[in-house]
């Protein structure tokens, strides 16, 4: 499959790159969360909303800004866009965009059709984490940018999609960090992202989901030439690969 859209189940090895943070310890009060855990003893079983309060938001110190707060979803969450499982489709853990939070509520960008969506969500019991990393794709000059806080680590030439098959813009993350085996037409590494191509031509059979990743045909590179996904060239990936941790956030743009 050539048309750099899509990426299939099939022999797709699936990396993750996170730290996990630890829940913190209930204080010593007369909290909610004594009461549950003295619920437990008497042999009662606890309710949902007291579960989540024995898992107490962890928050870890946050980096110098600009600075992206992530998640990792333990247990599948329902939402205002449907439920979000732990697991992505390919098999990645399902980590979601943080975009802003107060105590442990917070609005956060999660897992949607055909988009990422923001959703109010409780962040209990969910494994919290930083990240400076961010990633943005300017269709107009072809280019990826690679991020860490304000300084710019590196920039590539890439291929977008074409004018019937466009790659579609907004606001997305990280879903999948995959690997490939050589001579794999998507190169050596991919990140799927939170998006979807919805002006796929008729007949085509692959899936839909849009990510950065290699290419066979390295003459693409530099052109509006796929299905709406993003093709770099191998010293991108290298780079993609080191830094880009799932749910960091990635800006497309025209």
């Amino acid at each position: 499959m050539r048309g750099g859209v899509a990426l299939r189940l099939a022999g797709v090895a699936v990396v993750a790159l996170l730290a996990v943070v630890v829940p913190g310890v209930l204080g010593t009060g007369p909290t909610r969360g004594e009461r549950v855990t003295a619920s437990f003893a008497a042999g009662a079983t606890p309710s949902a909303e007291g579960l989540r309060a024995l898992l107490p938001m962890k928050l870890p110190d946050p980096p110098p800004a600009p600075r992206f707060l992530i998640g990792r979803v333990n247990r599948p969450i329902d939402t205002s866009a449907g439920v979000v499982e732990p697991t992505t489709p390919l098999g990645s853990p399902t980590w979601v965009l943080v975009l802003r939070h107060h105590g442990d509520q917070a609005r956060a960008l999660v897992p949607s059709l055909p988009h990422a969506a923001p959703v109010r969500l409780d962040l209990r019991g969910m494994t919290l984490h930083w990240t400076r990393i961010s990633v943005s794709i300017d269709l107009s000059q072809r280019r990826l940018a690679i991020h860490n806080g304000r300084r710019l680590v590196g920039t590539f030439r890439v291929a977008v999609g074409s004018p019937s098959t466009p790659t579609p813009t907004g606001r997305f993350f990280v879903t999948d960090r995959l690997t490939f085996p050589a001579g794999s037409v998507y190169g050596t590494f991919a990140l799927g992202l939170a998006a979807h191509q919805t002006h796929l031509p008729g007949g085509w059979s692959g899936g839909d989901q849009i990510a950065i990743h290699g290419t066979d045909v390295p003459s693409s590179i530099g052109h509006a030439a796929s299905l709406g996904c993003i093709r770099a060239a191998p010293d991108a990936l290298v780079l993609l690969r080191r830094l880009v941790p799932l749910g960091a956030p990635v800006v497309i743009r025209v």
